[in-house]
């Protein structure tokens, strides 16, 4: 079994990181966090969940982001996938943010990230 803390982030495709950030921010209760021109960061005040942005046919395709407590927990939920049903599509890896993940999709195709993120627990 993965040993997940909670679910952390959704990832959506949107037509323009920085408008997209501005509405996100305005009108609900998230902090952005970051913009870049392919990706954005948006946490919500309250829950502390994240709003991952993300452009059209970027290196990262929409998902649901699920926390685990540790690098090595990362490391562990890849193992405890291999060989079974999902599809893994990526190896963990550090990323730009420290955070470390991978991704996988499930049996039906749908994907998610498993990952840990030292800045958000």
């Amino acid at each position: 079994m993965i040993h997940s803390v909670r679910m952390g982030h959704t990832a959506i495709e949107v037509s323009n990181i920085k408008e997209a950030a501005n509405f996100y921010s305005t009108y609900f209760p998230f902090e952005v966090i970051y913009v870049y021109d392919d990706w954005g960061l948006l946490r919500h005040k309250n829950s502390g969940d994240d709003l991952a942005l993300l452009i059209p046919g970027g290196k990262h395709h929409p998902h649901t982001g699920i926390r685990v407590s540790s690098n090595q927990a990362v490391d562990d939920a890849y193992n405890n996938l291999t060989g079974t049903p999902a599809q893994l599509k990526t190896q963990p890896k550090l990323h730009r943010d420290n955070s470390y993940s991978f991704y996988f999709a499930d049996p039906d195709g749908n994907m998610f990230e498993i990952i840990y993120d030292p800045s958000n627990p």
